[in-house]
């Protein structure tokens, strides 16, 4: 396993980092036992960095698997929160301090910023993750983005230590341009000192039958101190590991199930086409139609789950 140094914040992670979003609710919906062995074996095998966030309700799942290992200070964890309020942004480091049974956390950031007047507009939750941080709180702070403009601009801003930008290979998902403006992007950031980690290489599962170039290719992006990769069970974490060791073909390749699910609208509670959903997606594979119920485009989807999570009558699934 490679290790690396977060930018300059001194924090020190394996390149490969456990993006815990597909073990909850919104995702694989593993039980408490399946997930929390699954990130047990992660460490095993090296893994020291765990992603995670306020909406993914994985803190369960770390905490199960940092009560078995005999080191859990050596992992670093990070996590976010949609808060935007100095209340809501205080819950939700206390929530995850109490969760994770952490008195000082290792990175919080803000989740999913969409533009500067989408980080303008939270300015009590960032305030309060800063005094968290001069108060010994919080170790390093910043933002989560699917846009290469917000990852330039983050870039160049002085309170912001940790960028995690979404880059893969096809450029699904990335906002506000492509591929090439977010390398960019990571480019500047790194000159500039920030701890760099980047999310959906895999595209949320959409580049699953090209996983393995798309993993390597995340992997090749000098400026990423490393790369959050979601795991659903043993298989998929062994054949992704050993794939950035070099193994062509790992034995487990073989039964890792290809990603091809689809979203359900169930018929009761039916949709009430409150437009929750549509508001939440990023990459626009939510819209109403003309019936007045959510419509769903697969090939726009990166399978975050976050419109299940925005939903207030829980009409949405994957299956």
């Amino acid at each position: 396993m490679e290790y690396r140094i977060l930018g300059d914040t001194g924090i020190l992670v394996s390149r490969f980092g456990f993006g815990s979003l597909t073990l909850g609710p919104l995702c694989a919906n593993l039980s408490l036992a399946q997930g929390s062995e699954l990130l047990y074996q992660a460490f095993r095998n090296g893994v020291t960095f765990v992603d995670t966030a306020e909406q993914y309700s994985t803190y369960p799942y770390i905490r199960a698997a940092l009560d078995r290992w005999d080191r859990p200070s050596e992992i670093v964890i990070s996590t976010k929160t949609y808060g935007e309020t100095d209340r809501e942004a205080a819950w939700a480091v206390e929530e995850a301090r109490i969760a994770l049974a952490r008195n000082k956390l290792d990175i919080f950031l803000l989740h999913e910023i969409r533009n500067k007047e989408d980080f303008h507009a939270r300015a009590g939750a960032w305030r309060i993750l800063r005094e968290a941080q001069a108060n010994g709180v919080i170790n390093a702070i910043g933002v989560s983005t699917h846009s290469a403009v917000v990852a330039a601009w983050a870039a160049e801003r002085e309170d912001i230590q940790i960028i995690h930008p979404l880059i893969n290979q096809s450029g699904i998902g990335i906002l506000d341009g492509g591929v090439t403006e977010m390398l960019a992007a990571i480019h500047k950031a790194k000159q500039n000192g920030k701890g760099l980690f980047g999310m959906k290489a895999l595209g949320g599962g959409a580049l699953m039958h090209h996983a393995k170039d798309a993993l390597r290719w995340a992997f090749t992006i000098p400026e990423l101190d490393a790369v959050a990769v979601g795991c659903k069970d043993i298989n998929e974490l062994r054949t992704n590991l050993g794939w950035l060791d070099g193994e062509d073909e790992p034995p487990e390749s073989a039964a890792v199930r290809l990603l091809d699910r689809n979203m359900t609208f169930d018929k009761v509670p039916k949709c009430h086409g409150c437009g929750a959903c549509v508001q939440r997606c990023s990459t626009g594979a939510m819209t109403i139609g003309k019936d007045g119920t959510a419509q769903w485009e697969k090939e726009k989807c990166i399978y975050c789950g976050y419109c299940i999570a925005a939903c207030p009558w829980f009409c949405l699934s994957f299956c």
